[in-house]
């Protein structure tokens, strides 16, 4: 059996067991979600396939899932450009997603199709998350000698210990320009 849902203004069609990735939802890790927007059922088989079809959404009809991932996507640039004019900008963008798998579907009629515990345990131990949790805005600066950055970090290594140790040299002094003769 599998569903058309309807999630942040877009369709998707689902059934046991898929991994759905779709605009972020509210929920940690591990919890529990429900789509009660069901658009289609299907349940398809070899002679005549059988359709539950709302107007716009099914009664009763819900989609519950567990969230497996919370972070955002890949990195899209939006480039705008005019010829000839010396005018372009450059944006990027990453969009908040979620990575839900569907435990089960139900009609609103009664029927409904679950997905067992083991295949659940076999999806999530194979399932790897691509998405990244929100960075910092701005990388920190890290100008300034590795000395400096060494002793921030509370780690200080030999090669800066053997630098200090040894005597400095004073800088060389300037020697004044060589007077010209006058004739």
């Amino acid at each position: 059996m599998y569903a058309v849902i309807q999630s942040g203004g877009k369709q998707y069609r689902v059934a046991p067991g898929d991994i759905v990735q779709i605009e972020k939802i509210e929920g940690d890790v591990g919890s529990a979600v429900k789509f009660n927007e069901v658009l289609l059922c299907a349940k398809p088989s070899a002679d005549a396939s059988q359709i539950w079809l709302g107007k716009p959404t099914l009664a009763g009809a819900a989609v519950e899932g567990e969230v497996v991932g919370q972070g955002r996507g890949e990195k899209i640039l939006i480039i705008k450009m005019k010829r000839r004019k010396q005018y372009r900008r450059t944006q990027g963008h990453r969009q908040f997603l979620t990575q839900v798998l569907v435990t089960g579907v139900s009609n609103g009629s009664g029927e409904a199709a679950n997905l067992s515990s083991d295949d659940k345990k076999k999806k999530l131990t194979t399932f790897q998350s691509h998405l990244k949790a929100k960075g910092l805005a701005m990388t920190p600066k890290t100008l300034g000698s590795r000395k400096r950055m060494a002793a921030a970090a509370g780690k200080k290594s030999a090669a800066p210990a053997a630098e200090a140790a040894a005597p400095k040299k004073a800088p060389a002094a300037k020697k004044a320009p060589a007077k010209k003769k006058a004739e």
